[in-house]
């Protein structure tokens, strides 16, 4: 069979992608904004807070950012930060801030605190709060609003207790003291995720219509998965925010975006695959990009697959998966990797790591199976295992890229493995996975949301992980993730890591082959704009229009 050509395949994603956004008109939602009335009582209460200066403009007129993603990135059911992901949403859009927050490199940092104790016994927490912080509604943050907050979130969201394990919480003044119920050196890291933004907790709030938070933005207008209308938080502890006024739009699809960016109607969008191919620096437009902790890897059932269960076999497709292949037909929106966590990471540093597979070679990949002894016996270009041919099944969600498993599938038919993808709605579950027959499957995943390292082994690799879907168990790694919850330091917490990384590239249980990047492109208006490597933010008060 002619081995599939990822050049072909790259001319045909452009064709394709020109012909869309050169035909058609811009496809526009009609939305029904539903006043919260935060603008109003921001007005009625800002005497609490110190007096906010009047916007200076040049031209005297306001700044109106609009901004589209067709990701579902402004999709919030609702304004409550305590519910579903909505908290994730309103630290996105600029509207809520957590206690820490983390930096390019996935350190936590101190945003709401000023100043904090690590714990001489292990577990007890002390954290100086700032004292110039303001909710939105006028009213001074002090560490019983936090604790307020907390006690309502952690009460309603059935995450709380994954999130943040805690004995007690108690508040004096501005000083905040959480005891743990057991030494937790990452502790901090959890109170960056979004689950835990701080907002005002009060008898008569209507919080799904609109909590009060800290950030630099609060919510006007809200129409759910359709549009959010953001004004400039007058009470602002953290400078001046730069624009007034921000409409964050969902759209159904790439293509009806990317029209709405060349007409003029947007100043920043998601910089999908086909969006960079059009709306790029030569077009007159900036493309800003960051690695993220996002995976993209091949996962195997080692339940259930005796080929997954052999070592040749993981090893030669390895060696065939064309990394740099994938990262060009994406239009630079993937990075290819060959370890396992993005080199933005201190413990992502691929050359404190002894790589064997640093390209793809389909001869080494032969090899490997040449000397394992699987040959094609009947000539039918398919090697076989104890008679029976290699023929490998492919289990994938209905999002994931044809583009790779089609290139995947040529390139193992080249070396004598049968490869065929099968196609589901989710993939997100022991139940989902135990229903389908599959060898290996593309998983994708931020391997470090809050920049833990345990995050993926406590999860994905140990023994009995919440989604180690594919049963893989390795005693010796299971003790280095239990050791690395009890070591704190950054430098010995990272050489236990660098020791896991290389167990999994050893034994290629887990094919990490690319990272994710948060790219978004802007129009020439835009200045002050970053991308983060974390996706917990998007807008900021430095974002302005010139």
């Amino acid at each position: 069979m002619k081995r599939l050509s990822l050049l072909k395949k790259e001319i045909a994603l452009v064709v394709t992608a020109c012909l869309l956004v050169g035909c058609g008109e811009t496809a526009k939602k009609e939305t029904v904004a539903v006043e919260t009335g935060t603008s109003e009582v921001v007005a009625e209460t800002a005497t609490e807070a110190p007096a906010a200066e009047e916007p200076t403009e040049g031209n005297g007129e306001r700044k109106i950012l609009h901004a589209g993603s067709s990701a579902g990135m402004f999709g919030a059911s609702n304004l409550d930060p305590a519910t579903d992901w909505n908290g994730w949403y309103l630290s996105f859009a600029g509207v809520a801030e957590t206690l820490f927050k983390l930096d390019d490199a996935y350190d936590a940092i101190p945003t709401l605190v000023e100043s904090f104790d690590e714990p001489s016994d292990g577990v007890t927490w002390v954290f100086h709060l700032r004292d110039d912080v303001y909710f939105s509604n006028g009213e001074k943050m002090t560490a019983q609003s936090v604790v307020d907050c907390f006690e309502r979130t952690l009460s309603i969201n059935n995450r709380g207790e994954s999130t943040l394990a805690y004995e007690s919480m108690s508040a004096d003044g501005q000083d905040l003291t959480i005891v743990t119920p057991y030494a937790d050196p990452t502790f901090i890291y959890s109170l960056c995720d979004p689950l835990l933004t701080v907002y005002y907790v009060g008898d008569s709030e209507d919080y799904e219509n609109g909590a009060h938070c800290t950030g630099p933005f609060v919510v006007d207008q809200f129409t759910p998965e359709v549009e959010m209308v953001l004004l400039k938080n007058e009470n602002y502890w953290g400078g001046e925010v730069k624009i007034d006024e921000a409409h964050l739009m969902t759209f159904g699809d790439d293509d009806a975006m990317v029209m709405a960016m060349q007409n003029g109607e947007l100043d920043i969008c998601d910089g999908t695959s086909s969006a960079v191919l059009v709306c790029n620096e030569t077009t007159g437009y900036n493309v800003l990009s960051i690695d993220t902790s996002r995976a993209e890897k091949i996962i195997f059932n080692f339940n259930a697959s005796e080929f997954a269960k052999d070592a040749a076999v993981r090893e030669a497709i390895a060696w065939t998966v064309d990394r740099e292949g994938y990262e060009k037909i994406s239009n630079g929106t993937k990075r290819a990797n060959w370890g396992i966590y993005p080199a933005t990471l201190s413990y992502g540093d691929n050359s404190k790591l002894d790589i064997h597979i640093k390209e793809q070679n389909l001869e080494k990949a032969a090899e490997v199976l040449d000397n394992a002894g699987y040959v094609d016996t009947d000539n039918d270009g398919v090697r076989e295992m104890n008679g029976a041919p290699i023929s490998l099944v492919m289990a994938v969600t209905e999002n994931a890229s044809t583009d790779f498993c089609d290139v995947l599938a040529s390139d193992l038919r080249s070396i004598g493995v049968e490869m065929r993808t099968e196609s589901y709605l989710n993939l997100d579950s022991f139940e989902t996975y135990n229903g389908v027959n599959w060898d290996m499957s593309l998983s994708g995943k931020y391997m470090t949301p809050t920049g833990d390292a345990s995050y993926f082994f406590d999860q994905d690799v140990i023994t009995g992980g919440s989604a180690n879907y594919g049963g893989y168990s390795n005693p010796e790694l299971d003790k280095l993730a239990d050791q690395l919850h009890k070591t704190f330091g950054d430098e010995a917490r990272n050489e236990l890591v660098f020791r896991m990384e290389q167990m999994l590239l050893d034994d290629n249980s887990y094919i990490v082959y690319c990272n994710g990047t948060n790219t978004y492109i802007t129009s020439s208006r835009v200045s002050g704009y970053k991308p983060c490597p974390s996706n917990y933010y998007y807008l900021d008060a430095n974002v302005d229009l010139d």
